[in-house]
């Protein structure tokens, strides 16, 4: 099996480098050196998987981290605090994910601070929460969104590899597509007699290949394709796509669905 780094990350360190985006001021954040290295590390690989640590004494004590990276607000409150944003994210202590996924399940699912990193009264010494919690900056940088996180490709970029695959698309002697594209060729010409490119795949171009050499020999590859590298969700730096909500894992379903129905496999 191939060996994967991976970061260990605080569930509340998210919550943090979300917050820190939307300071006005130069607030203090607790182990900022820390939030620096996670947001760092989102924005050179969207990909690099993020390993969720707590400190937790129960069936998930295998991955305990202990008081490692808690903030000075005690450790009942880290250890709550971690616990529920857990649960608003539907994970479990150990789990590992992309960044990208993570940052974007924290975007969606956490819309404040309340109840989590503060409360609306101080029940007592122990649970006073963040001194940040009510300031407005995890909202503000919530508001910012995921592209100030993971910023994602430019028009340029995708415009220049939308030049140069297609040129490939026609200069190859053969082409290599993943199964379930067979479907969005078939879904993207739905009968009609006009075709025009688009900007986000290379669907048309491969149809235009087709159509003038129907003999063209197409393999059937795993993974991205030559329809893949014009799109948003494509990384040129990994050969991976990176599409929210699973949609790698869907693709890849959708991929090995059509193998079986068909009765094929890679490489035919």
């Amino acid at each position: 099996m191939d060996e994967y780094k991976s970061l260990d990350v605080r569930p509340y360190q998210l919550m943090c480098v979300v917050c820190r985006l939307g300071a006005q001021t130069d607030a203090a954040y607790c182990h900022a050196n820390c939030l620096d290295t996670i947001l760092n590390a989102a924005r050179e690989d969207p990909c690099l998987p993020l390993t969720l640590h707590c400190d937790v004494t129960s069936l998930y004590r295998y991955q305990n981290c202990g008081a490692v990276w808690d903030t000075p607000e005690g450790t009942l409150f880290n250890r709550r605090r971690d616990l529920t944003i857990l649960q608003k994210l539907a994970l479990v202590p150990g789990d590992t994910r992309p960044a990208l996924e993570l940052f974007a399940r924290i975007i969606e699912k956490i819309e404040t601070t309340q109840g989590i990193c503060g409360f609306n009264s101080v029940t007592a010494g122990s649970w006073r929460g963040c001194a940040l919690a009510a300031s407005g900056n995890y909202e503000c940088g919530r508001e910012r969104g995921l592209k100030h996180i993971c910023p994602g490709r430019t028009d340029e970029d995708k415009a220049e590899h939308k030049k140069t695959s297609c040129r490939s698309i026609y200069t190859a002697n053969g082409l290599r597509i993943r199964p379930h594209h067979l479907m969005c060729i078939t879904c993207f010409h739905a009968g009609r007699d006009e075709l025009a490119p688009i900007q986000e795949d290379n669907l048309f171009e491969v149809i235009e290949v087709i159509q003038k050499n129907p003999e063209m020999p197409v393999t059937l590859v795993e993974g991205c394709c030559m329809i893949c590298p014009p799109c948003s969700q494509f990384m040129p730096e990994s050969g991976l796509c990176v599409g929210r909500n699973a949609m790698a894992l869907r693709d890849e379903k959708k991929d090995l669905d059509v193998l079986q129905l068909l009765g094929w496999n890679y490489g035919d």
